[in-house]
């Protein structure tokens, strides 16, 4: 949970800071009708109020659809969608949000931690692995570097039998 946690103020503070985002056409800050719904949905989020958290992210990709941030906002709305009332088509959302997240930009380390959580928690760990080495690659003092090896270290002990049994059938 401190995981999850300390992505999403990573993201809000990335929100605010326009010029730390990276990659594509992320160093030009939002429009202003763009921060206007961010930070309402921002507001919404804190409210308990995600469909209207995931309208507002919406909108706001409308009119600038290469938003990393954005995205990951949009993603984490899902995840928080889905652990109230789980299904599988907001599994799908919050996964796409943060993969959108990261082909926008491949070294947003936030999305990468989030795509990797959701991955682990749905107890691919194997995948989840590739997201935080990914991570630690770009970050090496990430803060939550230790967290992250030890969920690597859980990984490297089950590829070895996957690959075994791979082999096998």
């Amino acid at each position: 949970m401190k995981l999850l946690l300390s992505a999403l103020v990573a993201s809000i503070c990335l929100m605010i800071c326009p010029a730390c985002e990276r990659g594509g056409d992320q160093s030009a800050p939002l429009a202003s009708e763009q921060k206007d719904q961010v930070v309402a949905g921002m507001a919404a989020f804190k409210e308990g109020r995600l469909d209207k958290a995931i309208e507002h992210y919406q909108l706001a990709l409308k009119d600038k659809p290469r938003s990393a941030v954005v995205y990951n906002l949009l993603g984490m709305a899902y995840r928080f969608s889905y652990n109230k009332k789980p299904s599988p088509e907001l599994k799908d959302k919050e996964i796409a949000a943060f993969e959108k997240s990261i082909e926008i930009d491949p070294k947003f380390a936030v999305a990468l931690v989030n795509l990797g959580s959701t991955h682990y928690y749905m107890g691919d760990k194997v995948k989840a692995a590739e997201q935080f080495k990914q991570t630690l690659k770009i970050m090496p003092n990430h803060p939550q570097a230790a967290e992250l090896k030890k969920m690597i270290a859980e990984a490297d002990k089950i590829k070895p039998e996957a690959d075994t049994k791979d082999k096998t059938e």
